[in-house]
């Protein structure tokens, strides 16, 4: 509480008036005037102050920064888990007579249908996998020009879509994946992302805004 109450008064010991907005009075004088709440605060104390508030920012700043490295140190992390799932779900590598290479050859669209039930993907998988290609493609993707991994991950997940439930032993596939997927391909070949879509239309029906033309 005393703290507090420092902290309010450090204007004052600037030579700043609280009523007036501007420069007023000596410090001594509001400095006495501050003694009747049982406080007395010197130029020194104010001073103090002002230095452990620099070294507060100065932590909160470095607290910031730890937290921004962390955060992409994550990122970092993910993307490699996902470009690794990539990598068994959609090549096979055939080992060429140097040692030092390694040709890599897509999986059929029925092994990657295959790896999808065995590996138990779910939609959340296979859409990281979708954005991880399109933000690797360095091009816009679209329904009539999309890349070959995409279009290879799609029809596998077509396939998988058409079984019957009972007849996958994946239980953690909607089978909507690849009409929720061709639906995003679609939008992003006119530049929207539909999770910016969903986002919008998620606060519109909780503040119950609506579009003005």
């Amino acid at each position: 509480m005393v703290l507090h109450r420092q902290l309010l008064l450090i204007p004052a010991v600037l030579g700043w008036s609280s009523s007036s907005g501007r420069s007023g009075g000596s410090a001594s004088s509001l400095l006495s005037a501050s003694s009747s709440n049982g406080d007395i605060v010197t130029t020194s104390d104010a001073l103090a102050l002002l230095s452990e508030a620099k070294a507060l920012r100065q932590q909160a700043s470095m607290i910031q920064e730890q937290l921004n490295q962390e955060k992409e140190e994550r990122i970092r992390k993910q993307q490699e888990k996902v470009d690794k799932l990539i990598d068994s779900l959609l090549f096979h590598s055939m080992n060429t007579d140097s040692e030092e290479s390694k040709q890599q050859l897509l999986h059929t669209e029925e092994q990657v249908a295959d790896l999808l039930i065995s590996k138990r993907m779910s939609y959340e998988m296979v859409n990281q996998m979708f954005d991880r290609i399109v933000e690797l493609a360095n091009r816009p993707q679209s329904i009539d020009s999309c890349s070959p991994l995409l279009s290879l991950l799609l029809d596998a997940a077509c396939q998988v879509d058409c079984l019957e439930r009972d007849d996958n032993p994946n239980k953690r596939w909607n089978h909507r994946v690849e009409r929720d997927l061709r639906r995003k391909l679609f939008a992003l070949g006119y530049g929207i992302r539909i999770e910016d879509v969903e986002k919008k239309d998620a606060i519109r029906s909780i503040t119950g805004e609506k579009d003005y033309l």
